[in-house]
């Protein structure tokens, strides 16, 4: 059996162009690999729900809480939630680790949400409607003051 250099070529031409106008197109929201694979029958968990909809950001008086994602013996959530602590800043730790009981659409969705990959050392925070992943205090101190600023929940 021949094979065509040129009708290989333009195969892969083809595919080429089909993965883009996916990604674009079909998927623009990204993470169009775990989309795909949700369309073909494989849950991700927290794939389409938004940040807004995570509750207990805000705490019972209705101020704005910055939420902690970690594992329980986290030492830079540990750190941070201490760092909060002396800022006066309200937190709610969320356990992230095996166990730790959190829903799993909910921690799908702040993973996906994060610009880097997160590691089993890296705290996560979502304030201010950001996800933020091992950020430092001053980063999360103005992020939280925007949201006091604005006066509408997290």
């Amino acid at each position: 059996m021949r094979i065509s250099w040129l009708g290989l070529g333009l195969g892969f031409a083809a595919l080429g162009a089909s993965l883009h106008l996916l990604t674009t197109n079909v998927f623009p929201q990204g993470h169009w690999q775990l989309r795909l694979l949700a369309l073909m029958g494989v849950e991700v968990p927290g794939l389409d729900l938004p940040l807004s909809e995570i509750p207990n950001q805000v705490t019972a008086d209705g101020r704005p809480q910055v939420l902690v994602y970690g594992p329980e013996n986290c030492p830079p959530a540990q750190a941070l939630m201490s760092a909060l602590d002396q800022q006066g800043i309200p937190y709610l730790f969320r356990n992230a680790g095996r166990n730790g009981g959190i829903d799993q659409a909910e921690l799908g969705a702040v993973i996906l949400a994060t610009s880097s990959e997160p590691s089993q050392s890296t705290a996560i925070v979502l304030v201010n409607g950001k996800v933020l992943a091992n950020p430092t205090l001053p980063v999360i101190e103005q992020e939280y003051q925007q949201a006091v600023s604005s006066s509408r929940p997290l």
